[in-house]
């Protein structure tokens, strides 16, 4: 009899290595006993002056804690809301770590929002201060200040005339300290299990962004069963983080998992320089979206070949290259945000490196089910981790219980209700099945499944998947709702085309003008024909767009960790794409 329930191993809110112990009540006591047992060992590697230099957890937590009393005498209270908009660096993970001291909450801002949106979250959530990185961060705040009332203190990391900067207030906070040392670790004992540490606001995939109100003792609770599941070998073990820490993946997953674990956490410059950042910090594990880890097997595949030699050697010069592209010592790679295509986990497991997918939600920070060393099936989103209660409702929805489930949507009480039932179950919106017994495996959106007119039933994501796989295809969205048949919007891999446009001696001015070539787009076709192949017919895309500009967050098409926002795209392309449809003839 297949089952529809899943619960995962007792969550040990406790840890124990080598090196540390702790067993917290909220992040910040957590923090200090770690700083208090690793005192110069080191916490971070920060990239300064071209090399990267290593931070000890002493110094951030001088950093922290002078920060956090800058902020206590200025007049931040506890429950109070204080805003980060900036890339990931150093001084994101300070800023953050000083308002949980502070008793505060951190609202963490996607640093590409437009300045609407970030007034949008800004006079939601009420912040009372906010800190932003560069000028370029400040010019957004700046244009809707006025309109913030609430908002009263603006701070900055780099120096930003009309702001404070971060220096500053760490020079207010050590004057403080010397007069009350004992302030700031006695305001941060006022956190306890059930006190609100963060709004992240959801990436709106199907609607409006909410803010998510997760607890100390949801990331706590979330951080544990992580470390239960993927313990780490040895003090020396580096982290390697580039995902946006205003996204609960990696603020969860890098940021605190890092700080919990006791081991070292590098952080990337930039995404241009990723595979350049792997090579000097040789990390020993990295958490991905799906892309990053398919790009990185198309890097390798092309370096290979180009090059005659490195083609012989096969299988060898693969696995080779997809270590050193890692830096040489990866021992787990995660993949989360998205679906993982299955032939990219099989490459890569073939060729050496151990690639697990995991599943979760903002609004459970973030992991709910994950595959492991121990239960890895590929395909799948693997098993509850632990704590977590998995089910599947009748009509075929995901449910999750948990102590990681999150304390509701922020001054939304109707969504928070409409979310979770009066059992705690979190009504996830994905729809899944439950494969031997143990695994999960995700079908698609709930409310991205749609019906063709005929009355097939269609999952878009499984078909998006497969034509990006293909080589010369970087982007799709599939379109159908209640039509005869399948379309979709295609951005090509403008690399490869342009290349294979070349070799066809084929001339063009413009991007707009290669995609609109008849030669072009019978070539592309081709492609989709050869990807829509494993699908039964009326899964088949038969008619498609093709795009000249990639999908972007900028845009409003795609969320921080690149899912694309289907209803969005879809109705800024409607018309477009309805009139695939007026003729009969497919």
């Amino acid at each position: 009899m297949a089952t529809n329930y899943l619960k995962g191993e007792p969550l040990e809110l406790r840890w124990r290595s080598s090196w540390c112990e702790h067993q917290a009540r909220a992040i910040p006591s957590l923090f200090q006993s770690q700083a208090d047992t690793l005192g110069d060992t080191t916490l971070y590697l920060v990239k300064r002056d071209g090399v990267y230099q290593p931070v000890s957890w002493q110094t951030v937590r001088r950093d922290v804690e002078t920060l956090a009393a800058a902020l206590i005498a200025r007049g931040v209270q506890p429950g109070d809301r204080v805003a980060i908009l900036s890339e990931n660096r150093y001084e994101w993970v300070v800023a953050d770590l000083a308002i949980l001291h502070a008793g505060a909450a951190s609202v963490t801002l996607h640093f590409p929002l437009t300045p609407e949106q970030v007034e949008e979250q800004l006079r939601d959530s009420e912040s009372c201060a906010i800190f932003v990185s560069t000028s370029q961060q400040a010019q957004k705040v700046e244009a809707i200040r006025e309109r913030l009332p609430a908002l009263k203190h603006y701070f900055s990391f780099d120096s930003i005339s009309g702001w404070t900067p971060l220096a500053q207030l760490q020079q207010e906070g050590e004057q403080l300290l010397r007069d009350k040392p004992t302030l700031v670790r006695e305001t941060a004992e006022l956190n306890h299990w059930e006190s609100l540490a963060t709004i992240i606001y959801t990436s709106g995939t199907t609607g409006d962004s909410k803010g998510v109100m997760l607890s100390h003792g949801n990331l706590l609770a979330n951080m544990y069963a992580c470390m239960q599941v993927f313990p780490p070998p040895g003090r020396d073990y580096v982290m390697f983080n580039f995902l946006p820490l205003s996204h609960i993946y990696a603020h969860t997953c890098d940021h605190l998992v890092a700080i919990a674990l006791g081991v070292q956490m590098a952080f990337a410059e930039s995404f241009d320089t990723l595979a350049q950042n792997m090579q000097e910090v040789r990390p020993h594990a990295i958490n991905g979206v799906p892309r990053f880890y398919e790009k990185v097997r198309e890097r390798v595949m092309q370096v290979i070949g180009s090059k005659p030699f490195l083609r012989l050697l096969g299988g060898y010069a693969r696995k080779k290259g997809m270590r050193r592209a890692f830096g040489g010592r990866l021992i787990w790679a995660i993949s989360g945000g998205a679906a993982l295509d299955p032939q990219v986990a099989e490459f890569y497991w073939e060729n050496g490196i151990q690639l697990f997918q995991g599943y979760g939600l903002t609004e459970t920070s973030p992991v709910l089910t994950g595959n492991t060393p121990q239960h890895n099936k590929i395909g799948t989103a693997g098993i509850p981790f632990p704590g977590v209660e998995i089910k599947i409702a009748d009509d075929g929805e995901i449910l999750a219980r948990g102590p990681n489930i999150m304390k509701g949507y922020w001054r939304k009480p109707e969504a928070t209700a409409q979310a979770i039932d009066a059992d705690g179950w979190f009504h996830t919106g994905d729809v899944g099945e439950i494969v031997d017994g143990k695994y999960l495996r995700i079908t698609d959106r709930k409310k991205d499944i749609f019906v063709l007119a005929g009355g097939k039933n269609i999952a878009p994501v499984a078909l998006e998947n497969a034509l990006i796989r293909n080589p010369y295809i970087e982007q799709a969205v599939i379109y159908g709702d209640k039509k005869k048949f399948v379309s979709a919007l295609i951005v090509p891999d403008f690399v490869q085309l342009e290349e294979w446009a070349h070799q066809q001696g084929i001339e063009y001015a413009s991007r707009e003008e290669l995609v609109q070539n008849p030669s072009v787009y019978a070539f592309i076709a081709q492609q989709v024909e050869e990807a829509m192949r494993p699908f039964a017919n009326y899964e088949r895309v038969k008619r498609f767009l093709l795009l000249p500009q990639a999908f972007t967050f900028e845009a409003g098409d795609v969320t921080i960790t690149l899912k694309m926002r289907r209803a969005r795209i879809i109705e800024r392309y409607r018309e477009q794409l309805d009139s695939l449809y007026d003729t009969e003839r497919v």
